[in-house]
This record gives structure tokens, C-alpha cells and sequence, in this order.
């Protein structure tokens, strides 16, 4: 099985178009496998005032759709921890499981590159806009900086890990790794304010595996397709930033270099 995690918060423009994207890319997918995965898209609707919920359910392709609703908004961290106990539940350890955000920023053409990534024994594979070939298009100036500033202090703190993009959500992960984090974590998993959750989740799964089972793909961030104003809270989102990079200096400090590429 593999599992698309959509945490949304009003994004009734957005949801049902990318649900529509991700069943025509999984139809694309089934054609080239012989034996295809099915997909099962969890949408939690983290407390949203419009009319997320009733659009998400609305959609009636091949993929199956559940949506999980939170009756009041109780930010990202809550939203993955929702999604990610549900599939916890339901899913087996050979499952894959796929995050991205719901807002349009992140294209659904990738998902299935990350299984394909997946599929060749990686536990954790990133979309990644600093990769070779991958971009930034319609991001300005004042968010780029904060993304290569946090690109930087990432990097310095952990250099062993194969990386480039700790802080993009767009991700997919072994659900073995996955249970195994939440195992260890237990209801301290993600504890960051605003979006600084998603680098916490990155780094306490990479806690559960080894480097040389972690790499990533290229891919184009599309801010200029993202549907409706930003909820990345700035402030709040760097400050737990910094706040994580000295919580989880030794987080990592046993792994060993990834094994170099010939």
C-alpha cells in the first residue's frame, strides 16, 4: 500500500484538484508496474472553516480517499500525528508512506519517483529543491533566505546525513521507519511550534535508520501555484527551528558517513 499523508487547513481551492493529480499519476503508475500498489490518500482536515472536508470527500477516482477532520484547528504537528497514527493502524511495515502539502506548492508528477526511489531499498527519500535540477519558482526573496538559512544550519549540524533539504515536507518514508520513530517517541514525536515540526519528523526518522538508506530526488517548488495566503508562521516557525537544531545535536551523533557513490 502506499499512503499519501495531506494535512490541510482551509484548502478547499486546492484538495480536490490535488486528489484528482494524484489519482492521474498513480493511473500512470499502475500502467508501468506489474504488479501495482494500491493508494490510499488520508486528508486530515485540521480544523478548517471552509469547505475542505466536503471537497475532499467529494472526490470519486480510483485511489481511495479517507478524510479525518479535527473539529478545531490544532496546527501542522497534530494534523501529521493524526494521519500518521491512522496509517500506523491500518498500513504493514512494507508499505510506503508519502507526506507533501495540500496548498498546490507541491506537485503530485513526484509521488511516484519517491516510491520508485522507495522501491530500491531506501527508507527515507526527500523531494528536493537544492538537489541537482531542482528548483524555486515564485518564492520571494524574504522566504528564500529563510529557506538557505535553514538549509545552512541544517548542513552544519548534520553533516553526515546525505541531504540537502531538511526543511521541505515533501517526503516519502518506509512505514517501518516510521513506526519504529513513534515507538521510540512515543506522544513526544513532534513537539516543534508552527512548521518546524516537519524537520523534527525528518530528523527522529533518520534517528531509526541508517545514512545510506537516505537519499533524494530533485523536484520544482511551485510557490506561484500555492492557492490562498501562507500559514507558515515565520517567527515562530525559526525560532523552533533553532530551538530543534540544538535539541537534536545528539540525535545523530552515531551514525556513521553514508557509503560513498562510485
Amino acid at each position: 500500500m502506499i499512503y499519501i499523508l495531506l494535512p490541510a487547513y482551509n484548502e478547499e481551492e486546492n484538495i480536490l484538484t490535488l486528489l484528482c493529480q494524484s489519482d492521474d499519476e498513480a493511473a500512470k503508475f499502475y500502467y508501468q508496474e506489474s504488479e501495482p500498489y494500491p493508494v490510499h490518500a488520508v486528508v486530515v482536515n485540521d480544523g478548517s472553516h471552509d469547505a475542505t472536508h466536503d471537497e475532499a470527500a467529494s472526490f470519486t477516482g480510483a485511489i481511495q480517499v479517507t478524510v479525518l477532520d479535527h473539529e478545531k484547528n490544532r496546527g501542522l504537528a497534530a494534523a501529521l500525528r493524526t494521519g500518521l497514527d491512522f496509517i500506523l493502524q491500518e498500513g504493514e511495515d512494507d508499505d510506503f508512506v508519502l507526506t507533501l502539502d495540500a496548498d498546490g506548492t507541491h506537485k503530485p508528477e513526484y509521488l511516484f519517483k519517491l516510491v520508485n526511489k522507495l522501491s530500491e531499498g531506501y527508507d527515507v527519500v526527500v523531494a528536493s529543491r537544492y538537489a541537482p535540477g531542482g528548483k524555486e519558482i515564485g518564492v520571494n526573496v524574504y522566504r528564500r533566505l529563510l529557506s538557505m538559512g535553514a538549509r545552512v544550519c541544517y548542513r552544519t549540524f548534520f553533516s553526515q546525513v546525505p541531504l540537502r533539504d531538511f526543511s521541505c515536507g515533501f517526503r516519502g518514508f518506509r512505514l517501518s521507519v516510521l513506526r519504529k520513530t513513534v515507538d521510540r517517541w512515543g506522544a513526544r514525536m513532534l513537539e516543534m511550534p508552527g512548521f518546524a515540526c516537519t524537520g523534527e519528523l525528518m530528523l527522529k526518522a533518520l534517528v531509526q535508520t541508517e545514512m545510506h538508506r537516505v537519499t533524494e530526488i530533485p523536484f520544482e517548488l511551485h510557490y506561484e501555484a500555492k492557492g490562498g495566503s501562507s500559514k507558515m508562521p515565520a517567527l515562530k516557525t525559526v525560532l523552533g527551528t533553532v530551538q530543534l537544531l540544538f535539541k537534536a545535536r545528539g540525535w545523530l551523533k552515531d551514525k556513521p558517513e553514508p557509503l560513498s557513490e562510485e
